[in-house]
């Protein structure tokens, strides 16, 4: 019988860590200001700025499949909430690219 219970409470104790891993993800404040419809090598992908730091800075976000739900029929600038990383050594025409693995849009 103890060991039953025993069990019970390390898969509660997991399952509740893995919770609050989730729950301290923080989206952060962006807005999507459309597509970069430059022509050069390094153009592409949407534009979107951060506004983290108050410089305005532009990063490519290049949305691989429709997971997130922006289209050209969006009316832009789109504010959301995103989660995201910074992507190194890719070819782009701005601060640099970033990866987002959560988008929420804000009405």
């Amino acid at each position: 019988m103890m060991k039953k219970w025993t069990f019970i409470l390390y898969v509660l104790i997991i399952f509740s860590a893995l919770s609050c891993s989730k729950e301290d993800e923080k989206l952060t404040p962006a807005i999507i200001l459309g597509y970069d419809l430059r022509l050069c090598a390094c153009c592409g992908g949407l534009m979107v700025d951060l506004g983290d730091d108050n410089t305005n800075d532009v990063y490519q976000w290049y949305q691989k499949n429709d997971e997130f739900g922006v289209t050209p029929e969006d009316t832009f600038p789109l504010k959301v909430k995103i989660m995201y990383h910074h992507l190194v050594q890719t070819c782009v025409a701005s601060k640099g690219e970033i990866e987002i693995t959560s988008l929420e849009k804000v009405k």
